[in-house]
């Protein structure tokens, strides 16, 4: 299942969710992508808007399996394509831009390179533990209180949407399993950064609640592409692209994806 705005452009961009999370997460930012006249896909991530058992199957080269495929289809048909994520989603757009370094560029927002964020329980350092022995098949980490969200009114509307249970297949809770495969994928990127020679804009908030700034300014500086930007927000937590600089997301974004079609015009 996709969303998508199409309207025959010859460039198009592919973005990507977060862990645990729905494309809802990016409306605004497909928004804005479109009316600077790039069709936008948005689709599920395996295993998401359904059921946490269907999640824990899902291995992190599921996700990247399905990336993969779905921006060669979009090649196939556009003379340029861009993807960008949130989360989980910015750490699949720089795999897939290590096995392309040809993309024309890809958006890393609020990569998940460690959950070591500032709302993470003190006793986080027993993870390890946990995901390492058999308690990983029965360990939950439930998110709660801020959601990921800075900003005061939207935070209400997701506490709410969660208590109703209208939370449009988002999970409030992420198996260990899942945060086990996340781990992987960070150490996978961690590993090949020197694979990650493609266009990339970073961006990411200092104030992040699940995962710290450190692991992006890691990927900015450790990667060798000669084309890159990193930029750093200050009045958000880690669903950027919906919180109170998700402009800001969109604008920097856009513009850094324009300026390197301009070049090639």
């Amino acid at each position: 299942m996709e969303f998508s705005i199409v309207n025959n452009n010859e460039k198009a961009v592919l973005l990507l969710h977060g862990l645990t999370g729905t494309p809802l997460e990016l409306r605004w930012v497909a928004r804005d992508f479109s009316k600077e006249n790039y069709d936008v896909y948005f689709p599920i991530l395996p295993g998401h808007c359904s059921s946490l058992e269907e999640i824990k199957k899902i291995k992190w080269q599921d996700l990247y399996s399905f990336t993969k495929d779905y921006y060669l289809s979009l090649k196939a048909k556009y003379k340029h394509v861009f993807v960008g994520g949130l989360c989980v989603g910015g750490m699949l757009s720089l795999i897939l831009a290590m096995d392309f370094p040809d993309i024309d560029a890809v958006a890393s927002w609020s990569p998940a390179m460690s959950i070591d964020g500032w709302a993470i329980p003190w006793y986080r350092f027993l993870l390890p533990f946990v995901l390492h022995s058999p308690l990983k098949h029965l360990y939950y980490w439930k998110e709660s209180d801020p959601y990921g969200i800075k900003n005061e009114s939207m935070r209400r509307k997701i506490k709410q949407m969660m208590e109703r249970e209208e939370n449009f297949g988002a999970y409030d809770k992420i198996p260990a399993t899942t945060i086990l495969e996340l781990n992987r994928m960070s150490k996978y990127i961690k590993q090949n950064i020197n694979r990650l020679t493609a266009p990339l804009i970073i961006i990411h908030s200092k104030e992040d609640d699940l995962s710290s700034i450190k692991g992006a300014k890691f990927i900015y500086e450790k990667a060798p592409s000669k084309i890159k930007k990193f930029v750093e927000l200050t009045n958000s937590y880690h669903i950027i692209t919906m919180d109170n600089e998700k402009d800001i997301v969109s604008k920097e974004t856009i513009s850094f994806f324009n300026s390197l079609l301009k070049e090639k015009s």
